[in-house]
Parts: structure tokens; sequence; C-alpha cells
């Protein structure tokens, strides 16, 4: 059985992470696909198609570094039960000695 809990703000927070580096990462790829593929430029077409590439594993570079922070945020999201009640007791004895100081 699961004993945790998650953080939804933590979580939501990188979902939303996830997505725009996603996004930028299709539009380096989107980048990569046009430089490698113009033809009516001055520069050579090798050049074109070298830099196409190094912006092709920049993209792809960035996709994955994306997914790694995605996961590490989703697991730092995990609340485990024990923290859970430890909290709970934390705040318990918080509000213990609130009313033994009035």
């Amino acid at each position: 059985m699961n004993n945790t809990k998650n953080d939804s703000g933590k979580r939501s927070k990188a979902l939303t992470a996830l997505t725009l580096r996603i996004v930028v990462a299709v539009y380096i790829c989107y980048l990569a696909f046009k430089i490698a593929s113009e033809e009516d430029t001055s520069m050579s077409i090798v050049l074109c198609r070298v830099i196409g590439a190094v912006f092709m594993l920049a993209a792809l570079s960035f996709a994955v570094y994306s997914l790694y922070t995605y996961r590490r945020d989703i697991r730092e999201a995990d609340i485990a039960e024990d923290t859970l009640n430890a909290m709970e007791d934390d705040a318990a004895d918080n509000n213990t000695d609130d009313t033994d100081k009035e």
C-alpha cells in the first residue's frame, strides 16, 4: 500500500514547468529543421546542416533535462505518511503551547 500524499501546488508547478520546457524544446527542433533545410542562403549547405544538427542535439538534451527535472519535482511533491503525522504532531504541540501561555 502506498502511504504517500501529494502536495498539489508543487505538482501543478512541476507540470507547468514541464509544459513550458517542452514547448521550448519543440521550438528549438523547429529552428533546427528550418536551419538544416535552408537552401536559399549564402551559407554552405554543409554548414547549415551542421548547425541544424547542433540545434537538434540541444533540443533533445533540453527535453531530457526537462523530463529529469519533472520527475525530481514530482518526487519532492510526494509527502510520506510519517511526515504528515509528524507535521500534525508539531501543529498539535504548537497549539498546546499557545494555550498554556494564555
